[in-house]
């Protein structure tokens, strides 16, 4: 009833007759306020078609009769009514690609005095980052282009308050997010390569992502995460921690442990670890879907506990549970003695004397040592890893 009353009053205040309006003008003027007044201010491409109406209304209107138009008759401030006519014609050529990325009507209005190449750059991070704030515009707006020179990014450190701090917040926020899309999508892209191979070779694949991965890590905590109030022995801060057995606690302790070749699977568990675990979580948490599902069956545990095999548990590990061992010798084999004996001896020479195999049936036990892995079969010579003092 409210909306009916103002419409009814607005068409009542504006008087064509004494604004020397025709009666063809005033038809197409009426046309314009009825899609305001039906558009209202709500989508990406409604506020587009706003102000492709005001535009026609300003068109007819060239004559300085416009503000007093748009007041009286639609209800809109003429500087709001300039607003939206700027992002019809200002971003009209990338109407498309803001519209699909639901780019909300304000940001707009500041992204269409943008040059463009900072058009560009909006759109490209809103792209990376699923969507585009004002503080992302004007970050933008206030950085110059992407490509500027270093004077221009340094501007940003000289305003003081909090309109400059949060300045810097958004730079960092764009700048600080995109370093870490590009670091995950570099993981991914590696561990792809991998799996294209017969053979999934971890050190190779190691050298190539975990220093990648630790610095992900970090990324991901400093972006997201708030630092602890009370300090680490009084001196040290930590960041807070991701809620447990949640899809962002899983990508950071997949990181985790992609971050220490240590605590990868055995060499035959690392296609099926790489494929079905490390992918699909990493692929969740850079997708530009709005709520990308997730791509495990069921909430987990942190990532390192269901994939990292009972050998790569080691001191100071954060899970308690009691790791079993897998039967290498099964009692029901039908294996020789020599055969034993034989493999016995060679594991032994190849490990300097550090493992054997033993008659005994094997039990489940607690570790506390961390055991190196033996290298993938395809290596000549394997790199051994010294054992971790308790």
């Amino acid at each position: 009833m409210r909306t009916k009353t103002t419409k009814t009053t607005t068409t009542a205040a504006y008087s064509y007759e004494d604004n020397g309006i025709g009666h063809s003008m005033r038809e197409q003027l009426e046309t314009s306020a009825a899609h305001i007044f039906d558009l209202g201010r709500r989508t990406t491409e409604q506020t587009f078609e706003l102000g492709d109406h005001l535009s026609r209304a300003a068109d007819l209107l060239a004559d300085g009769r416009f503000d007093n138009w748009v007041k009286m008759r639609c209800g809109l401030a003429p500087r709001s009514g300039r607003n939206y006519m700027a992002v019809f014609r200002n971003l009209g050529h990338v109407r498309d690609e803001l519209v699909d990325l639901s780019v909300g009507a304000t940001a707009l209005f500041h992204l269409s005095s943008a040059t463009t190449d900072q058009i560009t750059a909006a759109i490209a991070f809103a792209e990376e980052n699923g969507r585009l704030q004002v503080a992302d515009v004007k970050a933008i707006l206030a950085g110059g282009e992407e490509g500027g020179d270093k004077a221009g990014k340094d501007d940003q450190f000289s305003t003081g308050g909090v309109g400059g701090l949060k300045v810097m917040i958004a730079a960092k926020i764009r700048d600080g997010l995109k370093a870490f899309l590009a670091h995950v999508a570099a993981i991914c892209k590696a561990v792809e390569a991998a799996l294209a191979r017969s053979r999934v070779i971890k050190e190779a694949l190691a050298k190539e992502i975990q220093d990648i991965a630790r610095v992900a890590r970090q990324e991901l905590e400093n972006l997201a995460l708030f630092i602890e109030p009370e300090l680490d022995y009084g001196r040290n801060t930590k960041p807070t921690k991701f809620p447990k057995k949640t899809g962002w606690a899983e990508v950071n302790d997949t990181l985790y442990t992609l971050g220490g070749v240590d605590g990868w699977p055995k060499s035959k568990d690392m296609r099926d670890w790489l494929a079905l675990h490390v992918l699909p979580v990493l692929g969740w948490a850079v997708s530009k879907e709005r709520k990308p599902e997730w791509p495990l069956a069921v909430p987990t545990a942190p990532a390192s506990e269901p994939a990292v095999p009972a050998e790569a548990d080691s001191v100071g590990d954060r899970h308690d549970a009691e790791p079993v061992m897998s039967d290498e010798v099964s009692d029901d084999a039908d294996v020789p003695d020599e055969a034993i004996d034989r493999f016995g001896a060679a594991l032994e020479e190849a490990t300097g004397g550090f493992m054997t195999v033993s008659r005994e049936a094997p039990r489940n036990r607690k570790q506390f040592a961390k055991v190196p892995a033996l290298a993938d079969e395809s290596i000549a010579e394997a790199e051994l890893v010294p054992a971790v003092t308790p």
